[in-house]
């Protein structure tokens, strides 16, 4: 098992992973960030439009993976 930091990035602010999440491998890693980003959107997308949210995966050594969603929703 190898640790893994998600570190969240929105339109408004940053969450800095420091506890990480032990993972098989880096496959298993980046679908966790896949996951992360839905769940944000689900949670974030009622209280704005225009939100673009980007989570990066590091190892202990350096940043090997980034997955970004962009989300805009308006009314007609």
């Amino acid at each position: 098992m190898q640790r893994f930091y998600f570190d969240l990035y929105n339109t408004e602010h940053s969450q800095h992973d420091s506890e990480g999440q032990l993972f098989a491998d880096r496959e298993r890693a980046g679908m966790e960030a896949l996951r992360i980003l839905h769940d944000v959107a689900r949670d974030e997308m009622p209280v704005g439009k225009n939100l673009t949210i980007t989570v990066k995966v590091r190892d202990e050594k350096r940043e090997i993976f980034e997955a970004s969603l962009t989300l805009d929703s308006a009314w007609s």
